[in-house]
């Protein structure tokens, strides 16, 4: 009898801001995300505050559709983002290098969100080149 009076203390905590707060830093920290209990507190404050996708710019549809989005290898925050972005993001940013009909000319193209960003013609080596500089300046579309 006294488990199911702590177990209902528990859910009852649980419904208050304060266990809302724990169990989003709990299933944050469950799911990858490494930072100071300082920027925790800020990455928090503004997940309350957001009310649109920082990536497509669409309202959320319910509070599931509210998610954090991090880099799975270094644990680092990105952005709060709608479950469908948070789901493709990876399939949404593509890269490549194709051939032109133009003799020895090639195209390098990067589309993130079903838009390009870059299209770009020269040779393959300046393609390649343009590629890379790109990847590197933006690690976190790739990740």
């Amino acid at each position: 009898m006294i488990f199911n009076y702590k177990m209902s203390d528990r859910k009852e905590y649980y419904k208050t801001p304060a266990g809302k707060k724990s169990n989003t830093f709990n299933q944050w920290k469950k799911r990858g995300l490494i930072e100071s209990k300082e920027f925790m507190e800020q990455i928090y404050e503004e997940y309350l505050k957001s009310e649109e996708c920082e990536l497509c710019g669409n309202p959320y549809k319910n509070s599931k559709d509210k998610q954090m989005e991090h880099n799975h290898l270094t644990g680092e925050f990105r952005n709060i983002v709608c479950k469908r972005c948070n789901c493709w993001k990876t399939d949404r940013a593509c890269k490549s290098i194709t051939k032109c009909s133009d003799r020895n000319k090639y195209v390098v193209k990067i589309m993130r969100n079903y838009k390009y960003v870059l299209r770009k013609r020269g040779t393959e080596e300046e393609c390649r080149e343009i590629l890379n500089q790109f990847i590197l300046d933006n690690p976190h579309w790739f990740t």
